[in-house]
């Protein structure tokens, strides 16, 4: 497939970008409304109680602070806690589930490059590594450092006749 219609295949649609919309949509809505849901109804009491008129007896400059509310209980809050972050990790895995689904059609299938292969490797000192890669029907031996590729060499198709060329030189030198 030439790369023109290759890229045409990958361009995202109105239809994914409208999915993605409507996931961030739903997760923002569920931050802001599931911690409102998990708290317990409160009991329905008067906001304020009617203020009883001054008496002479009562100074107008003394306060009566109203009453400290009652904790609220540990294992009710432990619960909160631990029901909320299930939700948050759910949602991630959920989310990165469909992210790759709709994501994976956009990256390079794993056999797009089939003519070069990656054969062996063989790590040396520091950053350096050579590299036994197959172009097709040829093998090349690539130097790599922490700078790039240093050396590209091919190789012949096979050993043994290269063995048998080097045989034939040396005789004939000799």
């Amino acid at each position: 497939m030439p790369p023109s219609q290759q890229s045409a295949a990958h361009k995202p649609t109105l239809l994914n970008w409208l999915i993605a919309g409507i996931l961030g949509v739903v997760a923002a809505a569920a931050g802001l409304l599931l911690p409102r849901s998990l708290q317990p109804l409160a009991e329905s009491a008067p906001l304020s109680a009617p203020l009883a008129p001054a008496t002479e007896e009562q100074s107008s400059l003394e306060y009566a602070p109203p009453p400290l509310p009652d904790l609220p209980s540990p294992h009710a809050m432990f619960l909160r806690l631990g029901l909320g972050t299930i939700f948050v990790l759910i949602l991630c895995v959920v989310t990165l589930w469909i992210g790759k689904r709709w994501i994976r059609p956009f990256a390079s299938a794993p056999n797009a490059n089939a003519q070069l292969r990656l054969l062996e490797t063989l790590p040396l000192s520091g950053r350096c590594s050579v590299y036994l890669l197959q172009a097709g029907e040829t093998k090349v031996l690539a130097g790599v450092d922490a700078a790039g590729i240093k050396a590209l060499l091919p190789l012949p198709q096979e050993f043994a006749g290269a063995l048998a060329e080097l045989s034939v030189t040396t005789t004939e030198a000799a």
